[in-house]
């Protein structure tokens, strides 16, 4: 029998009584550990493949944008109208047919 000053080897008993009769129980444990760390990756994983796309869509919306404004801005600046009246300023004038040049290779 034990003295009082005597202590039981609880850690060691313990750990033979883990790897030794529970191995299942070692094993499920390991199991739920890895799915519930693996859970945890592939969320924060997803959340930032979503906050990306929403960066994404943000910026696509912004070149859109951007497009049809140069598209207008282009579609002003070469108005037929304001080419002549810019001509006009400058003392301009179209070219009549007896004007015109052609030249042949």
């Amino acid at each position: 029998m034990l003295e009082n000053n005597d202590r039981f080897p609880l850690r060691n008993i313990i750990l033979e009584d883990l790897f030794t009769s529970n191995k299942l129980v070692l094993i499920l444990l390991l199991a739920i550990t890895l799915s519930a760390l693996g859970t945890v990756w592939l969320t924060h994983q997803t959340r930032g493949l979503v906050a990306e796309k929403g960066d994404l869509v943000l910026q696509h919306q912004a070149l859109e944008n951007e497009y049809l404004n140069l598209r207008l801005e282009e579609a002003t600046l070469s108005d037929n109208t304001r080419i002549e009246a810019i001509a006009k300023q400058f003392g301009m004038q179209r070219a009549t047919p007896e004007q015109e040049v052609v030249i042949l290779e």
